[in-house]
């Protein structure tokens, strides 16, 4: 299926391991522009090499911390000074971490909002008027089957993606007419090292005894049986950003392996 993105310039936020990376190497693969961030060098510049190798028509690695928005928008700056004006964007910021809610100081909640809100509204605020202006953008952000569910030990995921989910319904609905789009993507467990990390906190906290038990009990929750691929998430983002889906706009998609149980 030709999905239009041969020569789109694509920005990937957090893009050097897990679910960012997956979607810059599937962009790749389409023959876009990539142009990838992430805060540590050397696995940014590992993916920047295998975005280039799964074929795309540039690769411009960056190393940001998008949650500075003076870094943030220098970033932006400099793709558009090297690869033109910014197509598509996955905004993404990795989750806020696992948590009691008796543990959090303001300080845990400020930075789980920077992170997860505070950088999809800057990143709109930037892109979205030229966008608009040529009658093409593509906006997706990775949130968390969290916005549809509550998951336990995600309170600052909980409380924090379905207001970024309700910023991007907002906007999609005043862009829609001037070709742009603007749609949340909400992976449930997924083989990431996200995961690995409640893994360890499960096994600390006493819940399991080992890393096999937690992956079982996950699978055992989730009628799929197993827990998602990277890039299985990174295929429906780099639909979502194609000309094919124009006509999909202010959704929320699951891709959980049918983990949620909500029918709405």
């Amino acid at each position: 299926m030709e999905l239009g993105l041969r020569g789109r310039t694509v920005l990937v936020l957090a893009g050097s391991r897990g679910l960012g990376r997956a979607v810059a190497e599937e962009l790749g693969r389409e023959g876009a522009a990539v142009a990838l961030c992430a805060r540590g060098e050397a696995a940014l510049a590992e993916a920047a090499a295998a975005v280039a190798r799964a074929g795309a028509a540039r690769v411009l690695p960056q190393v940001c911390d998008v949650t500075d928005p003076a870094a943030l928008s220098a970033l932006i700056d400099r793709v558009e000074h090297d690869l033109g004006p910014v197509d598509c964007c996955l905004v993404n910021a990795g989750g806020p971490p696992a948590a009691d809610f008796q543990d959090l100081d303001d300080a845990a909640w400020e930075s789980a909002l920077q992170a997860n809100l505070m950088t999809a509204v800057r990143v709109c605020r930037r892109l979205l008027p030229g966008m608009r202006e040529r009658g093409f953008g593509r906006l997706v952000q990775i949130t968390s089957v969290s916005v549809r569910e509550p998951v336990p030990g995600l309170v600052l995921s909980n409380t924090v993606r379905p207001a970024a989910h309700a910023l991007f319904h907002h906007l999609a609905r005043e862009a829609a007419a001037d070709g742009v789009t603007l749609n949340s993507v909400a992976p449930g467990y997924h083989a990431t090292s996200a995961v690995e990390r409640l893994v360890e906190r499960r096994i600390a906290a006493g819940e399991a005894p080992d890393r096999a038990a937690v992956l079982a009990a996950w699978e055992r929750e989730i009628p799929a049986g197993r827990l998602g691929r990277p890039e299985e998430l990174a295929a429906l983002v780099v639909f979502l950003m194609s000309e094919r889906a124009g006509y999909i706009t202010g959704q929320l998609v699951t891709c959980d392996g049918g983990w949620v149980r909500a029918a709405f």
